[in-house]
């Protein structure tokens, strides 16, 4: 198996609970996304528990075809951890600490594949690795600190 990763953190000047709040809704998630990977949302199904969650995202034409995946959230700590994992590989972990009264956030994207090296073309065609996490997490500072 052949996994590619990618872990970048960012200070946000709000309280864990609000950026908690702000980061497990999806559509903020996609929200944040560069344009060169936004994908659009098409159904999602938000559990009280966030654990089940889950949330169908498609992106437009790729030679021809319509890409679908499913996500589902796989984790949720309240105030401190979501993990979701698509359908189509990729599992997205946000981390969450305190910071006095501010907060640090964390983001980890991960890719596997039984295939080696499929994960780097992909990671390479796909986005921009440690860039897009960066502009996600550039992205989610800005929305909830506004």
């Amino acid at each position: 198996m052949s996994t590619t990763r990618h872990v970048k953190s960012i200070h946000v000047d709000a309280p864990v609970e609000t950026v908690f709040a702000y980061v497990k809704d999806p559509y903020h998630f996609y929200d944040a996304m560069p344009d060169s990977m936004r994908a659009k949302l098409k159904a999602v199904d938000v559990t009280p528990e966030g654990v089940g969650t889950t949330y169908e995202w498609v992106v437009g034409h790729l030679a021809g075809f319509e890409l679908v995946g499913v996500v589902t959230r796989k984790e949720s700590v309240v105030n401190e951890r979501i993990v979701d994992s698509s359908s189509t590989g990729p599992v997205w972990t946000w981390t969450l600490e305190p910071d006095g009264d501010d907060t640090s956030v964390t983001l980890a994207f991960e890719y596997s594949t039984k295939i080696p090296f499929v994960d780097k073309v992909i990671d390479a065609i796909a986005w921009r690795g440690d860039r897009d996490v960066d502009a996600i997490l550039a992205a989610i500072k800005n929305e909830v600190e506004t």
